[in-house]
């Protein structure tokens, strides 16, 4: 029964953390260039346009684009409705994580995702949207991260050399608040969530202490990821990020997401509420469950960047 559990659990954090879309076409990536940037790929569709979106994805133990096995894609991530819906206006840059290629999956590379941490991740952010934007100037340039990708990316922008190019931020899916008191809020949430995904939430102050006993463990998990993962996202807090920040962002967020809850975009629209901040709750849990929705939301998106 054990057994079962977890990978019932498993399979509620693949849905959560890899926001993977189920939309596969036999090419989901036209015109997608991959360049190397400072050792890394970043993966540009750019028709030299006057603005540029930078994403950057969620977690997961794969290349951003998805799985591709065999010259095939067996699964892609939500840069495919950032393209989809946007190429036609904007240039598109999407950095890899760390030092992950194309459609590769690394859930059994050890190696590769022992700096899958705050610091590794940010590091390879910066410095692969650094090397492009020191050769490249547009109009606007606009960071948008989602999940993983939104928590990071006040860090993100804090460390780039580049900063002075960036306008606005995008954040979907993330708030204020550290992985670890997302968990706890969660654990005692009223959104509905699998019981299954909620008791593990509740375990959430003990494994903080195993964690802290055994930080860099890659062997032992919870929630499908290692200790040396957690033991960085643990302690990172997002907010102390937003003091530094001035220019205009705008917060996405699900009122029902059971991943990252609303109590931590509201943490943040609490604190700052003379910053150029704008916020935009949908009925929905991370993402919406439909395509069409998704990509009302981008358009909604797209709205406020040309504003």
């Amino acid at each position: 029964m054990k057994s079962i559990i977890k990978i019932f659990v498993e399979l509620i954090i693949i849905y959560i953390f890899f926001t993977s879309c189920q939309t596969i076409s036999k090419n989901p990536y036209q015109r997608i260039e991959v360049k190397t940037v400072n050792n890394r790929n970043l993966y540009l569709m750019c028709s030299n346009k006057s603005d540029l979106i930078i994403f950057i994805n969620g977690s997961g133990m794969n290349s951003v684009l998805g799985v591709k096995e065999g010259g095939k894609w067996k699964s892609v991530e939500f840069p495919y409705f950032i393209t989809k819906t946007y190429k036609d206006t904007y240039d598109i840059a999407i950095p890899e994580k760390l030092n992950f290629t194309l459609g590769e999956n690394c859930v059994r590379n050890i190696e590769k995702l022992k700096n899958y941490t705050v610091e590794g991740l940010v590091t390879a952010y910066t410095q692969t949207i650094d090397g492009y934007l020191d050769v490249k100037n547009y109009n606007n340039v606009i960071l948008f991260g989602i999940s993983e990708g939104g928590l990071l990316l006040p860090k993100i922008y804090n460390n780039l050399q580049n900063k002075t190019k960036i306008e606005k931020i995008i954040i979907w899916g993330a708030g204020g608040y550290s992985q670890y008191d997302c968990f706890r809020i969660v654990a005692n949430s009223a959104v509905p969530m699998p019981e299954e995904y909620r008791a593990e939430c509740s375990k959430i102050f003990q494994v903080s202490k195993a964690v802290e006993k055994d930080p860099y463990s890659m062997n032992k998990l919870y929630l499908g990821w290692p200790y040396n993962r957690w033991s960085s996202f643990f302690d990172y807090q997002p907010i102390k990020e937003y003091d530094l920040i001035n220019i205009p962002i705008l917060f996405v967020q699900g009122l029902y997401d059971y991943s990252s809850p609303v109590e931590s975009v509201k943490y943040i629209q609490d604190i700052y509420s003379n910053k150029q901040y704008k916020y935009m709750f949908y009925k929905m849990g991370h993402v919406p469950d439909d395509d069409d929705e998704i990509k009302k939301i981008l358009f909604d998106i797209n709205s406020w960047i040309k504003g």
